[in-house]
């Protein structure tokens, strides 16, 4: 072996690079490792951008592969073949039909009448832009799906709120219901219930919610509607209807309370009465609701005024006669306080009984108490003395005619005009009827001398003009009769004195009264009384003089006009051959009364009183059989 003297130092050499080269070794297996993962995921993604490069390139237009719509394959279509294909193929084969339900109830419609809609070319917009847009995570997760050939897509819905409106209010019209109470109704005495009904509303707004949420979740052959649905308060009356039944069962009373000297009464209402007079109220206790009874109100208004009439009382002074010899007043009868039905408090009483369950209510009053007492003493009123007194005469009066004078003068013994208080005779008088102790004899009416109730108190109330006009006393209303009527001339011994023509007063209530005024400072109390055997009545005033005086001047009767002739009229229930006047004649004529009243010598007021009478002819009443009389047909 030829050796060359450089050999051991390249032999030394060799061996020093073998060294580093061992000790560096590691560092660059590592970089080289990192850059060939680098390099190869470089060229990983290159290849990746080529194929999706090309595979674009290679879909341009149309839609990627693995996509479906309802299982039939958009890959590979332009969006117009997919619109196509969705519009023919594939929506004509889905569910059309939709049910609404409610509970157990159901109404079918389908899409169209709902309004809802497929959209197939948004449809296929959607189709072709799967892969094509979208964040990150949803294009890598669309990409996996379409490389695994499994993308199914789901449709595009529309709806048209203004049609699914239309259908809704269609179902509306025929679920919607009202809240019906519970009716209780008499029959009679009858109860009888009628069940409530619970209301219900079909929720418009809250129902195409629901329709919106199926269309989102692809799922809308059964829909639910939303309802709101209303309770009565009352569904079931008949527990409240057996309370009222065992109501009816008896009498409600009304009862009129014992007081002020009032004695009790009852007004009874039966069951068949009572019934059609009441109404059933429903009540809200803390929410809960009941019926109770009550009086309908404008009847029961009604009821209590008819009471009224019947129960309430004028307030009345006690009447009292003078004693002429010891100069007092004595007790004639008591003082009544008035009373009057207070129709509010009471119907709120009634009510409010009724509500509870009683059976009786009591009626409620107002009361007044006489403006004199019982126990009064004439100086107490300043009725001390006798201040006036007149007579009237009632000579050839018939029985009838005296019955009537007498029940008339009653009315007016014992009682007090205050001071200053008008006297009403009509409002003393009160009712004059068969029923008040009158009956029928001869009136002057309407330009006639007709039977008629109460004839004959003419005579007493031209009694009662008389004092107050001969005891100075003003008299505010007065009216003469039509014709002069001789009862109102005649004087003690059945003489007629002419003078006393236009002194007669006519009342005829409750038209015609006659008014005077106690313008004195005292009370005055009034005695009249009857004396049919010598046909008297005598008025008395008893009071206090005040110093007045009368004077008084007549014109007696001027202007005469004589009587017309005689009229005969033929009464066939008059015996055969009989004739009965029942009228007689008088003169026409003019009176005029002029009065001066003094006092303590001084004039104190005058006054006139003009009378004008009209001509009267006599008046016969003619039987069968009787002949030679014109008989007048009027």
């Amino acid at each position: 072996m030829i050796l060359h003297p450089n050999h051991p130092i390249q032999s030394c050499y060799n061996s020093k690079m073998s060294i580093s080269q061992r000790s560096s070794s590691p560092k660059a297996l590592v970089i080289q490792s990192l850059l060939s993962i680098f390099f190869g995921i470089l060229i990983f993604i290159l290849c990746v951008l080529l194929f999706f490069l090309g595979f674009n390139i290679w879909y341009a237009g149309r839609i990627f592969p693995g996509i479906f719509f309802n299982d039939i394959a958009l890959g590979g279509l332009t969006k117009q073949e997919a619109q196509q294909i969705i519009q023919t193929q594939v929506i004509p084969n889905l569910p059309q039909n939709i049910s609404l339900i409610y509970q157990d109830q159901t109404w079918n419609t389908n899409m169209l009448e709902m309004g809802i809609s497929y959209d197939p070319e948004q449809i296929a917009n959607y189709a072709f832009s799967i892969g094509r847009s979208g964040s990150p995570p949803v294009w890598i997760g669309d990409v996996v799906a379409i490389l695994s050939g499994n993308k199914s897509i789901s449709a595009t819905i529309l709806i048209n709120e203004e049609a699914a409106v239309n259908t809704l209010s269609e179902i509306a019209h025929a679920f919607d219901r009202p809240v019906e109470e519970a009716r209780l109704s008499f029959e009679g005495s009858n109860v009888i219930t009628t069940p409530g009904q619970i209301g219900r509303t079909l929720d418009m707004e809250q129902t195409l919610e629901l329709v919106r949420e199926a269309i989102r979740q692809q799922n809308f052959s059964t829909i639910p509607l939303a309802v709101t649905e209303t309770a009565p308060d009352i569904l079931d009356a008949e527990p409240y209807a057996q309370t009222i039944r065992e109501f009816l069962a008896s009498d409600f009373i009304l009862t009129v309370p014992e007081e002020y000297n009032h004695s009790k009464e009852e007004q009874h209402l039966n069951p068949g009465v009572l019934s059609p007079m009441l109404e059933l109220v429903k009540k809200n206790q803390n929410g809960q609701f009941s019926i109770s009874l009550q009086f309908q109100e404008p009847v029961l208004q009604n009821l209590l005024s008819d009471l009224a009439e019947k129960f309430n009382v004028t307030t009345s002074n006690p009447r009292f006669i003078f004693n002429d010899e010891t100069g007092e007043i004595e007790l004639l009868e008591n003082g009544i306080a008035g009373r009057t039905l207070n129709i509010s408090a009471s119907l709120s009483n009634i009510q409010q009984q009724i509500a509870s369950g009683a059976h009786e209510a009591a009626l409620v009053f107002d009361y007044e108490t006489p403006t004199v007492s019982d126990n009064a003493s004439g100086s107490d009123l300043g009725i001390t003395e006798l201040v006036q007194q007149q007579s009237t005469y009632f000579y050839g009066s018939s029985s009838a005619r005296i019955q009537n004078i007498q029940a008339a003068t009653s009315r007016f013994l014992g009682i007090l005009v205050a001071p200053g208080e008008i006297f009403s005779m009509a409002n003393a008088l009160g009712e004059i009827s068969l029923d008040t102790g009158f009956t029928e004899a001869l009136i002057i009416y309407n330009g006639k001398t007709i039977e008629g109730v109460g004839g004959g108190v003419c005579q007493v109330s031209t009694t009662l003009f008389r004092t107050a006009f001969y005891g100075g006393y003003p008299i505010l209303e007065r009216y003469p009769h039509a014709y002069r009527v001789s009862y109102y001339e005649k004087t003690a011994g059945n003489q007629i004195n002419p003078n006393l023509a236009g002194l007669d007063a006519t009342v005829y209530i409750p038209l015609v009264d006659l008014k005077f005024q106690n313008d004195t400072p005292y009370w005055l109390l009034m005695e009249a009384y009857v004396y049919p055997e010598s046909s008297q009545i005598i008025w008395k005033f008893y009071s206090t003089s005040d110093g007045r005086s009368v004077e008084w001047k007549t014109s007696g009767p001027i202007n005469t006009v004589e009587p017309p002739a005689p009229k005969y009229y033929l009464n066939t229930q008059l015996s055969e051959g009989e004739i009965k006047q029942v009228d007689w004649e008088a003169e026409g004529s003019d009176v005029s009364v002029d009065r001066w009243v003094y006092k303590d010598g001084t004039l104190y007021f005058h006054d006139q009183f003009l009378t004008h009478y009209e001509p009267w002819g006599a008046v016969y009443e003619i039987g069968p059989g009787v002949d030679g009389y014109p008989i007048s047909e009027e």
